[in-house]
């Protein structure tokens, strides 16, 4: 299989809140971000024959413009949806209550977001959706950090210690070279095919 992902433009978001779930719009660069990061797709050679999208719209706009440009039709998927960070939806990370932070600081990738997931459950339900796909096939994912994060991890045997969920550009294309193990599960290697636009550094607080 080859897998294709992109990941979405910069969402609007002019208060700087924590988003997984939030349904935020793009931004008014969108043309732009999302004309380079196709174009450096076309450019690969990519020529998937069907296109996943995320429900959420920083991700199903720039779906749009992917199915203008290969004419294929988007199919919505739930399982490569963002993480949902529960109770820190919409808040600023430096109002998270400390002693959150601090847990999900020592456990960065097992930490269950009050109300919502950890990343663990994203690596489960991206894994189970890319089984159900056949192993000829050549797919492209318009997603999420979290869901291009989990595929690195349980596919490609990213060390949970390398939390890169956090360090992605916004439009990035990544591209996965995987076959199916005896296991039935997908494992391989990935490719970084275009940097996009680096997004800034996470504000924590102490």
């Amino acid at each position: 299989m080859i897998l294709w992902t992109i990941r979405h433009t910069k969402p609007y978001n002019p208060n700087d809140v924590c988003y997984g779930r939030l349904d935020f719009d793009v931004s008014p660069t969108f043309e732009s971000e999302a004309a380079g990061a196709l174009d450096a797709f076309q450019k690969s050679g990519a020529k998937p024959t069907r296109l996943f999208s995320s429900p959420l719209l920083r991700a199903y706009r720039l779906a749009e413009k992917a199915a203008q440009a290969t004419g294929l039709e988007i199919e919505k998927n739930d399982a490569i949806i963002e993480v949902n960070f529960g109770s820190w939806e919409g808040q600023k990370l430096t109002a998270v209550p400390r002693e959150e932070m601090h847990a999900w600081m020592n456990d960065l990738r097992g930490f269950r977001f009050p109300g919502g997931e950890n990343f663990y459950d994203v690596d489960r339900r991206v894994e189970s959706f890319l089984d159900s796909l056949p192993d000829d096939g050549e797919f492209l994912f318009v997603t999420h950090a979290g869901v291009i994060a989990a595929l690195q991890h349980f596919a490609c045997g990213l060390p949970d210690e390398d939390f890169v969920e956090g360090k992605f550009s916004y439009t990035m294309v990544t591209r996965f070279d995987l076959q199916r193990n005896a296991e039935g599960h997908f494992r391989g290697t990935f490719e970084k095919i275009y940097d996009g636009i680096q997004m800034p550094p996470l504000v924590m607080g102490d």
